[in-house]
């Protein structure tokens, strides 16, 4: 297994994934309020990123359009990144996204991130009439329409798979040639059409183990030099995260938590051809336990082994899973005082 898949100098960059999930005592209301919250706040920590999540009829998550909530973040900041992870590309043509992204580009000053992805649920595609295999037999002409629309003044269909005469999308981007662009998958032939494109990962947080991600990136660089260039690319890790003193309690409710976050998403799945090995709880206890969970000390150390692992340069931090949002607020403050600060040279606050 090979290492440091991102430039190693690089300095670290933290961001905060927000899922907007449904918990006890929270509702639809409070799991957004949450994330503005969370937005304004990480924003006057000194965050680098936010990464928003998109889920259709499922309290697992309760927002329906990724984009539409990071033009909104987008709006009340003005340092902080903004990012989909993920926007469900195959139930959005890509002269589409390519607009939509174009105008966050050009209202952000240039701070916004596009990621795409194909979901995890059957019902989303039957409800919006787009057949389940979309994302495996198109996702190199979606990709490749996108970044089109985006890079020229003009663009035109070029494949079968979406006809249309030239148009000219507009706003054009404030950032080029475009703005930047993440794939989330684990599948060969869609790491092959990220590799071609040249767009980095997103890793799920349900995937932990560094040695699982670094093989992933592995077959990500032999595709990339396949297409003659080096496959150097600066991927997004997503991990479930969290500062608390007393590890095992922080552990077992984020187990929990993770359990009930599941039960509120138990629409079948889009393409798994076999149900998860073991039960939800032991499903959920073996990801926290592999997650940085605990004090300050612990949870800097799993990021410099994980970097050393991977080369991982780029996180977004997964915190809301706790399911108490005062908790997870003040996770969101502890990281920032007193992890982050030593990932990246400086002393405490």
């Amino acid at each position: 297994m090979s290492t440091a898949h991102d430039a190693p100098d690089a300095p670290m960059q933290f961001g905060l994934f927000l899922n907007n999930g449904i918990f006890e005592g929270v509702d639809d209301a409070r799991a957004l309020a949450l994330t503005v919250e969370t937005a304004d706040l990480a924003e006057e920590l000194g965050y680098d990123e936010l990464w928003v999540t998109e889920h259709h009829f499922i309290e697992y998550g309760v927002c329906s359009s990724a984009i539409t909530l990071a033009g909104f973040l987008l709006g009340r900041t003005s340092r902080i990144r903004v990012g989909t992870a993920v926007t469900l590309a195959p139930l959005v043509h890509p002269v589409a996204l390519a607009e939509q992204t174009a105008l966050n580009d050009q209202l952000s000053g240039g701070r916004f991130d596009l990621g795409l992805g194909r979901g995890g649920y059957e019902l989303d595609y039957k409800v919006f009439g787009v057949p389940p295999m979309r994302w495996t037999t198109e996702i190199e002409a979606t990709l490749e329409a996108v970044i089109d629309a985006l890079s020229h003044d003009e663009t035109r269909s070029t494949n079968g798979f979406f006809p249309y005469d030239t148009v000219a999308v507009r706003p054009r981007t404030r950032t080029r040639p475009h703005p930047p662009i993440y794939v989330a998958t684990t599948a060969p032939g869609s790491l092959k059409a990220a590799a071609r494109n040249r767009l980095p990962l997103q890793f799920y947080h349900h995937l932990p183990a560094a040695e699982a991600r670094a093989e992933i990136a592995d077959q990500y660089r032999g595709f990339a030099e396949e297409a003659g260039w080096d496959g150097a690319a600066d991927h997004l890790h997503t991990v479930i995260c969290f500062v608390d003193d007393d590890e095992a309690a922080a552990r077992e409710r984020l187990t929990e938590g993770l359990v009930h976050s599941w039960s509120k998403g138990m629409h079948p799945g889009l393409y798994r051809r076999e149900p998860p090995v073991g039960e939800p709880e032991e499903r959920a206890a073996r990801i926290v336990n592999q997650s940085p969970v605990g004090p300050p000390d612990l949870v800097a150390g799993w990021f410099e082994e994980f970097t050393r692992a991977t080369g991982a340069r780029k996180f977004g931090l997964y915190m809301e899973a706790d399911g108490n949002p005062a908790r997870v607020l003040t996770s969101v403050r502890r990281f920032a005082a007193e992890v982050m600060p030593r990932l990246r040279g400086q002393a405490p606050r």
